[in-house]
C-alpha cells in the first residue's frame, strides 16, 4: 500500500493559508495563489519544492517560480522517488506541536460539526427542491460554505493564539525573544553575554525600557524559527536575520518574498560581508563577474537568505543550489567535489576553514562580496511587534550616540580573535 501524506485543511489554513488539503500519489490542478513551496508543505510537510518540481519539469518548464493556473501537476508518491516522510523530530517542531495540538483538535472538531450541520441543511434543501426554487438550493450551499470557512478561520486563530490567551499590554508582561547558537561571534550560549548580537539586543532593551521584562531563549534549529515557532506568536521576536530588498519583490526568491510579507524588521544592529569561497587554483577564485558562476553548484547553509544571490541571477536553474545544515558541510562539499563554491559570511568562513584545516586550500574570491545587515524581526500578526521594534530601535540609537555600541562590538571581536 502506498504511504499517503496529508495535512488537515484546518491545520494547513494556519500554517500556509491554503483553503483545502491535497494528497500525495494524486494529481492537482494549479489554482490562483498556489506556489510549489506551499504545495510541498501541504502534501509532504516540507519546504523542499523539488519533490514536485522534478516530477513535473515537462509541465512547469525550467523556472520553478513560474506555475500557471490550470496546469495539472502530479504529486508523486514518496516511495516512488526514494524519499521518506518528514518526521516532526526537532526541538522546535515538538515545541510548536505541543503548543497547538489540543487547540487544533478542538478546532477541527468544531469544523467537522459545522460541516456536518451545513451538509445536512444542503441535503434538506435538495430534498425539497421540488417545492423551492433552484436559487434556494444555491443559497443554502453558499451558506454552508461560509460556515465551513468560518470554522476553519476560527481554528486558525486558535492556533495563532496557542498558549498566549489574552495578551496584556506589552509593558505589563515579559517580552519573549528567540535566537539560536553556533553563530559566532553573534549568538551562542557559550560566548560572553551569549554573543555579540545578543549583548547588543539586551543592552538596547535596557537603555530604552529598563522597566520592561524580557527573556531570550535559544532554539538551535534556525529554520524552525520562521517556519514553525514565530507563526504561533509564542515569541515576540527573533534575531539575527537579514532583511531582503523588500522594495523590489520581483527580484526576490519565494522564501525572501515571504519573509518580507510576513515579518517587520528593526534597524540594523550589525552588518556582515557575504562572499564566495572556492578551492585554490580554480577559476572561481579570480572571477570578476557573477556570470562566471553559471553552471556551478553553490553551497549555502539552510536558513541563510538567498537575496544577495537572487539579485545577481544566481538561482536555479542557472546554478545548482546545495543547502546542508551547517557551513562546515558546505566546505567539506567543496573539498569532495560535490560543490564548486561556498556562499557564506566571511567571518563564518574563516572559523570553519580554520576548524577543518583547509587554510590555503579553500580561499575567498575578493571581487564579488556584498554587505548584508542583521536585524531583529517580529511577526506582522503580533499586535505588540511594532512597539517592540520601536523600543529596540530607540535603544540602538542611544547606544550608537553614546559609543556603547562600539565598545560592545570591539570587546566581542577582540574575544573572538583571541579565542578563535
Amino acid at each position: 500500500m502506498k504511504n499517503t501524506l496529508i495535512i488537515s485543511s484546518l491545520a494547513l489554513a494556519a500554517a500556509t493559508g491554503a483553503a483545502s488539503a491535497q494528497e500525495a500519489c494524486s494529481n492537482y490542478e494549479i489554482q490562483r495563489g498556489d506556489s510549489l513551496r506551499e504545495l510541498a508543505i501541504q502534501v509532504y510537510a516540507t519546504e523542499d519544492f523539488r519533490i514536485i518540481f522534478d516530477a513535473n519539469r515537462d509541465v512547469i518548464g525550467s523556472n520553478p517560480n513560474i506555475i500557471r493556473v490550470g496546469d495539472v501537476l502530479a504529486m508523486p508518491c514518496l516511495e516512488d522517488i526514494g524519499r521518506t516522510p518528514v518526521l516532526a523530530d526537532t526541538e522546535a517542531e515538538r515545541l510548536a506541536a505541543e503548543m497547538a495540538a489540543e487547540l487544533v483538535k478542538a478546532a477541527e472538531e468544531r469544523a467537522e460539526q459545522a460541516i456536518a450541520e451545513a451538509e445536512a441543511r444542503v441535503a434538506a434543501a435538495e430534498a425539497e427542491a421540488k417545492q423551492v426554487s433552484e436559487q434556494a438550493v444555491v443559497e443554502a450551499k453558499a451558506a454552508a460554505r461560509e460556515e465551513i470557512e468560518a470554522a476553519r478561520a476560527e481554528g486558525a486563530a486558535l492556533i495563532r493564539d496557542a498558549g498566549t490567551g489574552e495578551r496584556p499590554e506589552v509593558r505589563d508582561r515579559q517580552v519573549l525573544l528567540i535566537t539560536g547558537g553556533d553563530y559566532q561571534p553573534f549568538t551562542d550560549e557559550a560566548l560572553p553575554h551569549r554573543g555579540l548580537y545578543t549583548h547588543l539586543v539586551e543592552t538596547a532593551m535596557l537603555r530604552a525600557a529598563p522597566e520592561q521584562a524580557y527573556k531570550i531563549q535559544f532554539v538551535n534549529d534556525w529554520n524552525s524559527h520562521l517556519d514553525l515557532v514565530m507563526p504561533t506568536l509564542a515569541f515576540d521576536g527573533t534575531f539575527p536575520w537579514s532583511r531582503p530588498n523588500c522594495e523590489e519583490p520581483a527580484a526576490l526568491s519565494e522564501n525572501d518574498r515571504n519573509r518580507c510579507e510576513t515579518y517587520n524588521f528593526s534597524n540594523p544592529f550589525y552588518e556582515v560581508v557575504d562572499t564566495f569561497f572556492a578551492r585554490e587554483g580554480t577559476s572561481y577564485v579570480e572571477a570578476l563577474s557573477y556570470a562566471d558562476f553559471a553552471g556551478t553548484t553553490i553551497c549555502r547553509p539552510e536558513g541563510w537568505s538567498l537575496s544577495h544571490m537572487d539579485a545577481v541571477s544566481l538561482y536555479e536553474p542557472i546554478i545548482t543550489l546545495l543547502r546542508p545544515e551547517s557551513p562546515d558541510e558546505c566546505f567539506e562539499a567543496v573539498m569532495t567535489g560535490e560543490a564548486d563554491i561556498v556562499a557564506i559570511e566571511a567571518h563564518l568562513a574563516d572559523g570553519a576553514i580554520g576548524r577543518l584545516g583547509y587554510e590555503h586550500r579553500i580561499v575567498e574570491n575578493p571581487n564579488l562580496a556584498a554587505i548584508k545587515s542583521l536585524n531583529v524581526m517580529t511577526h506582522k500578526d503580533n499586535p505588540d511587534g511594532e512597539a517592540i521594534l520601536e523600543t529596540l530601535n530607540k535603544g540602538l540609537a542611544i547606544m550608537q550616540q553614546s559609543g556603547e555600541w562600539r565598545d560592545i562590538v570591539s570587546s566581542a571581536l577582540r574575544y573572538q580573535m583571541e579565542n578563535g
